[in-house]
């Protein structure tokens, strides 16, 4: 049977590890990076640019070279992407960036732009220890290091951590609907079919603006399909694959649930969902996992402000699947770019990396602050205990990953993703606000994705 493009399934065929052993000549012996200026873009701010200010602040003063990093705040992945764009053309890029996934990078650097990360690794002056080694998880690692030609397994970004996509649940509300009878079960809904019984009772509250808060996503729509035992990529035939049974009947799950009145979009932008869920106006409203220090920072203000009278409690869980279907989550691996420098640059370049990579102090901080999962395995049991007891979403994330009972996915890593995954968004919208038949919809959307992938493999063929 042909499924979706697991995690694991895509690190057993793209792993190739890199390692420190063996390597013989060292091309960065002969570099001097006494210092040298780094420009790093990021689109931090919160909590996570305190963090990754921190750690910035640490290298700069601890690091042997005198290596100064600074930095452009651009407050979003998309206008990072955006700049990196006029950057190809203007010549005008930093040394390194955020917004790296991995189909990302593969863009960049067919763009002539990327610099892959193999021989700063490996390098016996520069590279990482054994034992730094041997904290790094292979199998994250080898995500960032597409096996296709011509990336042909270079590591092309270093990961910054783990990250899902996840639905925060109002236990609070859930409860009370479960006491007064209005939904027949209690606790977390387990099944697609328990969601829309509690978002369908949560939307007949006073004082709510819905039950499901929706946003217009890729992630949103894979994450339905696949619950329902759906896929969206057929690797048999190479094609991207929207249209078939189970997809179908998720997607019509999708449009029951809104044209009924319990799924809703708020306005005010892609983050409003959760923004709405921190005041107590709906009961679910996916997102990132990651998501979680705003969210809770938000609940906090509406508390003091008096617009919330007390805080709730609340957890990040799964989309429930449908009975005879595995559990599973859908995760990201953001990471960090490097953009071609000088010599003395991009070594500079790497040894931050490094840095934030296996420093214990960039580790915690970094994992406590930005609360990605990290891919660092001595990392989970250095953060503290006060950490975890005043982030219990952290932590059931954590517990869902190391389960074994989760099965993770993602989907295909290509270049040009994203354009594809807007095609996958518009439809969620088309099928929801739109009114579209879902079939039609769905069918003229795998065409369109389709067209896009045909244009990748080409683009692919050309550059080898």
């Amino acid at each position: 049977m042909k499924k979706w493009l697991s995690l694991v399934a895509l690190v057993v065929f793209t792993v190739l590890m890199v390692s420190t052993a063996g390597a013989q000549d060292d091309p960065l012996a002969g570099i001097d990076p006494t210092g040298v200026e780094i420009l790093y873009w990021h689109e931090w701010d919160g909590a996570q640019g305190e963090g990754i200010n921190a750690i910035i602040d640490a290298f700069n003063a601890e690091n042997e070279f005198g290596i100064t990093v600074v930095t452009e705040e651009l407050g979003s992945s998309g206008t990072i992407s955006e700049r990196v764009s006029a950057g190809i053309t203007s010549g005008e890029l930093p040394n390194l960036a955020g917004n790296g996934f991995v189909n990302n990078a593969m863009t960049w650097y067919l763009d002539g732009v990327v610099v892959a990360l193999d021989d700063y690794v490996n390098s016996p002056t520069y590279g990482l220890s054994d034992e730094e080694f041997a904290n790094i998880n292979p199998e994250v690692l080898a995500i960032n290091q597409p096996q296709i030609a011509p990336f042909n397994g270079q590591l092309l970004a270093w990961p910054i951590g783990i990250s899902g996509n996840v639905i925060s649940t109002n236990v609070e509300i859930l409860a009370e609907l479960s006491e007064s009878g209005a939904i027949s079960f209690e606790g977390i809904p387990q099944t697609p079919e328990q969601l829309r019984e509690a978002a369908c009772a949560a939307s007949e509250l006073d004082g709510v603006n819905g039950g499901y808060a929706a946003r217009p996503s890729s992630s949103e729509l894979y994450d339905f399909i696949n619950a329902f035992g759906g896929f969206i990529f057929d690797e048999e035939a190479d094609q991207w694959n929207i249209t078939n049974e189970n997809a179908i009947v998720a997607m019509q799950f999708v449009q029951d649930l809104y044209n009924d009145g319990c799924m809703y979009f708020p306005d005010g932008g892609f983050f409003a969902n959760t923004g709405e869920f921190s005041l107590r106006l709906n009961t679910f409203a996916p997102g990132s996992s990651v998501g979680v220090p705003f969210i809770q920072g938000d609940l906090d203000e509406a508390v003091e402000t008096g617009q919330l009278e007390e805080p709730f409690e609340w957890v990040n869980t799964t989309f429930p699947s449908q009975e005879g279907v595995p559990t599973s989550l859908q995760t990201f691996l953001r990471g960090v770019v490097m953009f071609e420098g000088t010599p003395e640059q991009n070594l500079a370049t790497w040894l931050f990396i490094k840095y934030w990579a296996t420093s214990e102090f960039a580790q915690v901080t970094w994992t406590e602050s930005a609360q990605y999962q990290p891919y660092n395995t001595a990392t989970p049991d250095q953060v503290s205990d006060e950490f975890l007891a005043a982030n219990p979403q952290y932590s059931s994330f954590a517990d869902a990953l190391a389960s074994g009972e989760v099965t993770l996915f993602a989907p295909p890593a290509i270049p040009r993703a994203n354009e594809i995954n807007d095609v996958a968004g518009a439809l969620y919208s088309d099928i929801t606000i739109g009114g579209a038949d879902v079939m039609e919809a769905a069918a003229a959307a795998e065409e369109e994705m389709n067209e896009i992938y045909a244009e990748i493999l080409e683009d692919l063929a050309d550059a080898e």
